[in-house]
């Protein structure tokens, strides 16, 4: 999906955001958004405010949130189940396939993943 299409769908959610973090909430939707996802999909329950990216050609999901100081959580399969799970839960049983927290070295990471 072209960013500026994902972007009228993401928005309502990253306005919510303080205006000072709307800029790099959306930079980290539209660089996933470049690896070209098979589909995109918004998140309900513990995932409220992700973002889903699937590339199932790689058999991965990429579930991106809209909120700052937040975390990047990709799963390799199930993700729709996984995706009904708190993420407490998710970590206690380490179902995901990796965390990217929103720190220095993020694009990198999602790049390597990706790329």
């Amino acid at each position: 999906m072209p960013w500026q299409r994902l972007r009228t769908h993401v928005d309502p959610f990253v306005e919510r955001e303080p205006p000072g973090n709307r800029p790099v909430i959306r930079a980290r939707l539209q660089r996933i958004n470049g690896y070209e996802p098979e589909f995109v999909a918004v998140g309900r329950a513990g995932f409220d405010g992700y973002v889903i990216f699937g590339f199932p050609e790689k058999n991965l999901y990429v579930l991106e949130s809209v909120h700052p100081d937040n975390a990047t959580y990709v799963f390799e399969q199930n993700w729709e189940r996984l995706s009904q799970l708190s993420k407490a839960e998710i970590l206690d049983r380490d179902l995901q396939k990796d965390r990217l927290i929103h720190r220095e070295g993020w694009p990198e990471k999602i790049h390597t993943l990706l790329g």
